[in-house]
């Protein structure tokens, strides 16, 4: 196989994805014709592959597709991303889709992980403060408990409540004025289903602030409600529900997510499920089988790998117009390669 693009003489790459075709960073192929390029990644252009080192890199590359996590498809073309980074494209008509929300999964595990290791440093040193007034008497003790039960864990939880996860600049008020979404204000934002179609995130009333005497220094203006549209809503949410999931999940729960994404149909089904049942962002909603206000982990797991992965999906299907173009470009070509190869035998 020649390792240089036979349009621009560009080198093509390497890939070690594919131990049986290691040329190229982006790889396509045609599993139904027996066809594979190597995409030249300087003038784009698809370099066929000699017919007679195809057979076996296309059968890796259908299983390597397959078993992609992220993966966009339309109805000739599909992209992966292979964990290596590079590009898979597969010419063909779409695979049934399947939820590629493990890698997600992955992350919310390490979240998990990092969020129990962090409140075992936490429990040692108040147990280290617990052992420190238990030897200097039963009054230190019972002060230290004390001390960690009205002081240290409410202000604890009070500065995380504080965060900001998100800033909203106001026309028209105060210079300077904007509102914030906080950590204690998810709990109350709901997803709906927009009127025009897509959805839309109904924020709970937030308070206006604008600068007083110095910038950094807030004072309070007035109380807004706000109804974010589907982008803005999307990129908020992606955010928010990072929050939401900060202590990460156990196996159980990412089985369970999965399966409800799986039974949605896909992440985009599954957004307007939730948005036709008004899910409440930390999870809650009659629809699973709990009162509305009260934290439905699965749900809120659910929904931030959905809505990671329409992120990276219309970011994949931003190429793949171009990468259609392109293989309709290069199929004549590989076409009368093909049967001149046959005819020559």
């Amino acid at each position: 196989m020649y390792r240089h693009c036979i349009y621009c003489s560009a080198d093509l790459g390497a890939n070690e994805a594919l131990e049986s075709f290691p040329v190229g960073r982006s790889i396509a192929f045609d599993a139904e014709r027996g066809r594979l390029w190597a995409v030249c990644g300087k003038c784009a252009r698809w370099n066929l592959a000699p017919i007679e080192e195809r057979w076996e890199p296309v059968e890796d590359a259908e299983r390597l597709f397959r078993d992609a996590r992220m993966r966009a498809q339309s109805e000739n073309i599909g992209l992966a991303r292979l964990p290596d980074g590079r590009r898979l494209i597969r010419v063909g008509a779409a695979l049934a889709g399947e939820m590629a929300a493990w890698r997600y999964g992955e992350q919310l595990r390490h979240r998990r992980t990092r969020h129990l290791r962090a409140g075992a440093a936490l429990a040692g040193g108040v147990g280290l403060v617990a052992l420190a007034g238990l030897s200097a008497g039963g009054g230190a003790l019972v002060a230290t408990t004390l001390a960690w039960r009205w002081l240290v864990r409410p202000g604890l939880q009070g500065y995380r409540d504080a965060e900001v996860l998100h800033t909203f600049p106001r026309a028209g008020g105060e210079p300077g004025a904007r509102v914030h979404l906080r950590r204690r204000d998810v709990a109350g934002s709901t997803l709906r289903v927009a009127t025009g179609g897509g959805v839309e995130l109904h924020l709970p009333p937030l308070a206006e602030e604008a600068p007083w005497l110095r910038e950094g220094v807030l004072h309070r203006t007035g109380i807004r409600t706000l109804v974010l549209p589907d982008a803005t809503a999307r990129r908020v949410m992606e955010r928010a529900m990072i929050a939401v999931n900060a202590r990460g999940a156990r196996r159980r729960q990412l089985e369970q997510a999965v399966k409800v994404l799986e039974a949605a149909g896909s992440a985009q089904g599954y957004l307007a499920a939730a948005g036709r049942k008004r899910l409440r962002l930390h999870g809650g909603s009659e629809v699973y089988d709990r009162a509305p206000s009260e934290p439905n982990p699965v749900a809120a797991l659910a929904l931030e790998m959905a809505l990671h992965e329409e992120q990276e999906r219309r970011a994949l299907a931003g190429e793949l117009s171009v990468l259609e173009a392109a293989w309709r470009d290069a199929e004549p070509i590989a076409d009368i390669a093909d049967r001149l190869a046959v005819e020559g035998r």
